[in-house]
């Protein structure tokens, strides 16, 4: 039998040695049923972390907060057939915030998609917040040179920052 070299047989029964798809923790006992090797590894298809769900943690609660943005106003403005729902479901991760609604969801919040992932803007200084997103990208990067410059003065080192 072909499938035999990638599957152990018990009794008739026949089990892939190397199971993508497992809904419980097995134990040896279990993966070892009458000393015969049923499965070599084992996996736990539970991985998931809360944390992690739906791509992980966001701080989209915190800018709407920020910005006193309601669920309602921004499902407004992002428009097309956008509900509050939809937008309480991006908030409480039971729904993917992928790219597409963090590029649409970002300037309605007057800020950037990477900002609305990494960072609560609680923890920010709100003025470099304000500079950082009204400046263009020529602006930017003289932003980024003039701090270069005055942290460098500052720390009295010629490396780089």
């Amino acid at each position: 039998m072909p499938a035999s070299r990638a599957s152990t047989e018990v009794l008739g029964f026949v089990m892939s040695r190397y199971s993508q798809i497992a809904n419980v923790v097995s134990s040896p006992n279990i993966r070892n049923i009458g000393n015969y090797s049923i499965c070599d590894v084992s996996h736990n298809a539970n991985m998931v972390d809360e944390d992690d769900k739906n791509g992980g943690p966001n701080h989209l609660r915190a800018w709407m907060r920020f910005r006193k943005v309601k669920g309602a106003r921004l499902a407004e403005a992002l428009g097309g057939n956008v509900t509050p729902g939809m937008v309480s479901d991006l908030v409480n991760s039971n729904r993917a915030l992928s790219a597409k609604w963090l590029r649409r969801i970002a300037p309605h919040l007057k800020t950037t998609p990477g900002l609305l992932l990494d960072h609560d803007p609680f923890d920010l200084d709100e003025d470099m917040i304000d500079l950082w997103t009204k400046a263009n990208d020529v602006q930017r990067h003289q932003i980024i040179d003039l701090a270069k410059v005055v942290i460098k003065g500052r720390t009295g080192t010629g490396g780089s920052v």
